[in-house]
């Protein structure tokens, strides 16, 4: 089980986890100085409206599915085609949403944004870690398609990459690390996330 996780791909979704994070707190720092109105704020929460409107269960399956499933088969796709950093998308999307939300409320309810922002942190983890992980081996995976890609342009050719090795190694990871961390995040979100605000305000 050890060898199944290449600690290479743990220390570069913990960069990523930590430049995603310093993104989420710089965007809400940014935002609690806009003053925005109501309407503006549910515009934003309208995204997430469907999955909200459920409840238990059936929540955290609507979670699983989109995070679990749908998002990281978008950042699949992109890390197919020939451009790097282009499968990050996602993941800048699901850090600046959050983060646009939380400046807001803390501009709008200093106590109960901030309470808030404690109860996003511990399903915040859990998520954005495990789609860092996945962008950890898709960063492999891109870089092995865009070399070959390259390699076609250029005269002297570079070193080609294994497609194949960097392809299980997302299959592995997505499988044993990134899911589980989201499945996680989808319990936290839908049970743990309320408890914590309801025991703050």
């Amino acid at each position: 089980m050890l060898k199944l996780i290449d600690l290479d791909i743990v220390k570069r979704a913990l960069k990523i986890f930590i430049v995603a994070t310093i993104c989420l707190i710089i965007t809400t720092i940014i935002c609690y100085f806009l003053h925005p109105s109501f309407n503006d704020l549910k515009d934003l929460g309208s995204t997430s409206e469907k999955i909200s409107g459920a409840n238990g269960l059936e929540r955290v399956w609507k979670y699983i599915v989109n995070n679990g499933f749908q998002v990281p088969l978008q950042m699949f796709i992109l890390a197919l085609l020939p451009i790097p950093y282009l499968y990050l998308i996602n993941l800048v999307v699901t850090i600046i949403l959050p983060g646009i939300m939380l400046g807001f409320f803390i501009n709008f309810d200093i106590h109960k944004g901030l309470a808030g922002s404690i109860a996003f942190i511990p399903h915040y983890t859990f998520e954005i870690m495990g789609f860092c992980i996945l962008a950890s081996t898709l960063y492999l995976l891109n870089k092995a398609i865009t070399r070959r890609f390259t390699n076609l342009f250029r005269k002297n050719k570079k070193e080609n990459y294994a497609i194949k090795n960097s392809l299980i190694k997302v299959i592995k990871s997505y499988i044993f690390i990134a899911l589980p961390l989201i499945i996680i995040a989808a319990f936290l979100e839908t049970y743990v996330a309320d408890f914590i605000y309801n025991l703050m305000t």
